[in-house]
């Protein structure tokens, strides 16, 4: 399960390819995870003094110490850089896995269709255009494979345009 920690670290430069979907959640569900820690570290080592206003993140957290503000946004904010170009290229190797460009990752921007739907479906099994399958299903069944011309079925006429 550590592996698929490193991996996407490893792989940080690497757009190209595939990740499957054992690479990308846990991930996601650590770096999630990771950040919820650090605003807890933060507030338990600069506590907000009895009787101050502090600040808040959001209306429905409780304010945070000037201290604990300023971890989240330097040290986090750092983090945050680095591990957000991380995920982005692992969201892209899964879209890819999905068989679907890296710009279909702009989708996100539309609450829960990105993440939710494709994210959490199986990538298309054996080779696609985006390279080999990470699962290692090598080669399509006969039974699935594209009947050519030369097995008796013709191709599709072209457009006859009449004047």
């Amino acid at each position: 399960m550590l592996e698929y920690l490193v991996l996407p670290i490893k792989r940080l430069t690497d757009f190209r390819g595939r990740s499957r979907r054992r690479e990308y959640w846990p991930f996601t569900f650590a770096l999630f995870c990771f950040y919820v820690l650090l605003a807890l570290a933060a507030n338990v080592a600069f506590p907000l003094a009895e009787g101050s206003e502090g600040t808040r993140l959001f209306d429905g957290l409780p304010p945070m110490s000037e201290g604990a503000n300023n971890i989240l946004l330097y040290l986090g904010g750092a983090l945050f850089l680095f591990f957000g170009w991380v995920h982005l290229a692992l969201a892209i190797r899964r879209l890819h896995d999905l068989g679907k460009s890296g710009w279909w990752y702009l989708i996100i921007l539309i609450p829960y269709i990105g993440t939710i739907i494709w994210y959490v479906q199986d990538g298309q099994p054996y080779e696609n255009r985006f390279g080999p399958d990470p699962k290692g299903r090598e080669d399509v069944p006969g039974e699935l494979k594209l009947k050519r011309q030369s097995d008796g079925i013709p191709l599709p006429a072209a457009r006859v345009n009449r004047d």
